[in-house]
């Protein structure tokens, strides 16, 4: 049986709010069916997969299965309509996820391992329960009531009726429920605005490094790779990489520590990160030649030669300023490019191998040992680089840049805002915070 540490599952709350059961507030609950692959009726099946990470129903791919045809005009979720993942989840995701139905869905049911629960509207306002339910999942605390067998979670369901909730009046829950409900409308469009630019990277990356800036310029095809070829403009070179750089050289293959004797060292890991820093860098104790030898400059190019993930094979990322006034070196997973600045900028090179014509060329010359995907050095050479004048590698990187600045920016949004729910749901759902009346139009 659940035990209740505190007055309620989520903790103490204040004196003028109740505890209250689950299961008092709910008109109705029941569990849904898997149907058949043949029968009289198809139906919509939600599945726990339609359920997003903020509780919203992503409806652009649901399940249709076949029962009986009296069985299924029966089917229909209501607004207000909670689903719950009873059996599901995985070995980092507690079951117990919760899909919030916004408007009446005639003839959908849910599966087998998904329950609908259905709110007592006369007792509490649909979204605060909502809300609740969905804490409980975000912060662990419905490990308690679940069991596992065959890889598969399953929620103790009779005794999660049983759990005691903190139970404001119902004009405060409505309060709560709003400014929750701000928190992740803003979240939603501030990761849809993310997702339209990320989009437009990806349309432009694909562009740019074929056709450059200016548009309608005459094309000449060129062979890029032996099993393809690009139209490049005709005031473009194609030569191979390796009539463009200084150098291309291998890291260190010192051991690396983590108490920071010797040398910072950039790795994979700071590769494939969004951008290159020394936060939680290893450290390696090479010899003085080495560490001259491979100490980074600015405008070096780093790319992952060696990894288990093909994915990874070619990632490649630039040495900043910030980086570079520190004696820095680099692992000997990694190849450093240092190019002929006078025909080919560094920052040009980098969004190059992550345009698609450049990962198409790294996975093409990539091979595989010992469970490794390796590139080489002399592979590398060989890349087919369309390159426009420097005046135009400028304006490509500017315009690179400014889209990644908005993606980051962006991002950096996502994290505040995340944050600020976890925080609303913390402190709002159990009265730490209160919001007083006429604050927030719940209407």
């Amino acid at each position: 049986m659940i035990t209740h540490r505190h007055q309620t599952i989520l903790g103490d709350i204040p004196s003028d709010w109740h505890p209250k059961y689950l299961k008092e507030l709910l008109s109705d609950h029941y569990a849904g069916d898997w149907g058949d692959e043949n029968g009289e009726a198809l139906v919509n099946v939600l599945r726990s997969t339609n359920f997003t990470e903020s509780g919203a129903l992503d409806l652009s791919d649901v399940a249709r299965r076949y029962f009986p045809a009296g069985k299924a005009a029966t089917f229909s979720l209501k607004r207000g309509d909670l689903l719950l993942e009873r059996s599901g989840g995985g070995p980092d995701q507690p079951v117990g996820r919760i899909g919030f139905v916004p408007e009446d869905l005639d003839g959908f049911t849910v599966s087998n391992f998904v329950q609908v629960l259905r709110p007592d509207t006369e007792k509490v306002v649909s979204d605060y329960l909502g809300w609740l339910l969905y804490e409980l999942q975000r912060c662990g605390v419905i490990e308690r009531l679940q069991q596992q067998s065959t890889q598969m979670r399953n929620l103790n369901f009779r005794d999660y009726l049983r759990l005691r909730l903190p139970y404001p009046e119902t004009t405060e829950q409505g309060r709560i429920s709003a400014v929750i409900r701000l928190a992740d409308t803003a979240l939603e469009k501030t990761q849809a605005e993310l997702d339209a630019t990320r989009r437009l990277k990806q349309a432009l990356m694909q562009e740019l490094f074929e056709k450059g800036i200016i548009a309608g310029r005459p094309t000449k095809k060129h062979k890029i790779h032996r099993c393809y070829e690009a139209n490049i403009p005709v005031d473009w070179d194609a030569d191979s990489l390796g009539k463009n750089v200084v150098l291309v050289e291998y890291g260190t293959n010192e051991p690396s520590n983590d108490y920071g004797a010797g040398y910072p060292v950039i790795a994979i890991p700071q590769v494939v990160a969004p951008h290159l820093s020394l936060s939680d860098v290893p450290y390696a104790e090479v010899s003085d030649t080495e560490a001259e030898a491979l100490r980074l400059q600015e405008n070096d190019v780093l790319l992952i030669r060696t990894n288990g993930n093909p994915e990874f094979i070619g990632k490649s990322t630039i040495v900043t300023k910030e980086v570079a006034e520190k004696h820095v070196v680099f692992a000997s997973y990694l190849i450093r490019i240092r190019t002929q600045p006078e025909k080919l900028l560094g920052a040009y090179l980098n969004y190059f191998l992550a345009s698609p014509l450049g990962r198409r060329q790294a996975l093409a010359v990539s091979n595989t040992s010992a469970g490794n995907n390796n590139i080489g050095a002399r592979a590398l050479k060989q890349f087919r680089l369309p390159r426009p004048s420097k005046d135009e590698q400028e304006d490509i990187v500017r315009l690179v840049d400014r889209i990644e600045n908005k993606v980051t920016s962006g991002e950096q949004v996502i994290d505040t805002l995340i944050k600020l729910k976890k925080s609303l749901l913390q402190n709002l759902l159990t009265g730490k915070v209160r919001i007083p009346a006429g604050a927030i139009d719940v209407a």
